[in-house]
């Protein structure tokens, strides 16, 4: 047999294991083209015997305490906030807020949740609820989180890295009261 006849018949040979390997195992890979972005899916939650539909944003599933999120999630939190009712909510005070805060954010002061707590408790209860304050050693956005989970709301993220990080990686800066 000649080379070029060797080298065709084992070029043929290997495309035929490669797709009998490729029909006997189960893979999630496409067997053409690329790969398909996974979906969120909603499912069905039950609260109270009564069912309701969970946001398509699952991964946010009611929960008894806060999740922890990073910068890329936030960013990400933020892109998507009008289309999946994410709200944004800086705790910390009114100067510090009016210096430069995330755009769209509420300002609602953990300090003074005497004065704020009534608007704080109007947002709806069934929207993820992205909470932020300077980052680092700063605890008044997991405070407010404690509030929020003793008043009914389940769907809570503490953005970790705060305004300090924020700012310093993003240019997307509001001021002044909204």
């Amino acid at each position: 047999m000649s080379l070029g006849k060797q080298i065709s018949t084992l070029f043929v040979a290997a495309i035929l294991l490669g797709l009998g390997a490729r029909v006997t195992t189960k893979s999630d890979l496409p067997f053409w083209g690329f790969w398909q972005p996974i979906e969120l899916v909603a499912p069905k939650l039950s609260l109270a015997d009564e069912a309701i539909s969970a946001p398509v944003d699952s991964a946010f599933a009611v929960s008894d305490k806060p999740y922890e999120v990073n910068l890329a999630t936030t960013m990400v939190l933020y892109m998507k906030r009008k289309k999946d009712n994410v709200h944004f909510v800086d705790a910390r005070e009114d100067t510090l807020y009016k210096a430069g805060h995330i755009p769209g954010a509420v300002n609602i002061p953990f300090e003074h949740l005497d004065t704020y707590g009534e608007q704080f408790l109007a947002l709806p209860k069934d929207h993820l609820i992205v909470l932020y304050c300077d980052g680092g050693d700063c605890h008044l956005s997991h405070d407010l989180a404690e509030f929020a989970l003793a008043n009914g709301f389940g769907r809570l993220a503490v953005f970790t890295g705060g305004w300090a990080e924020w700012s310093k990686e993003t240019d997307m800066i509001a001021t002044g009261g909204e």
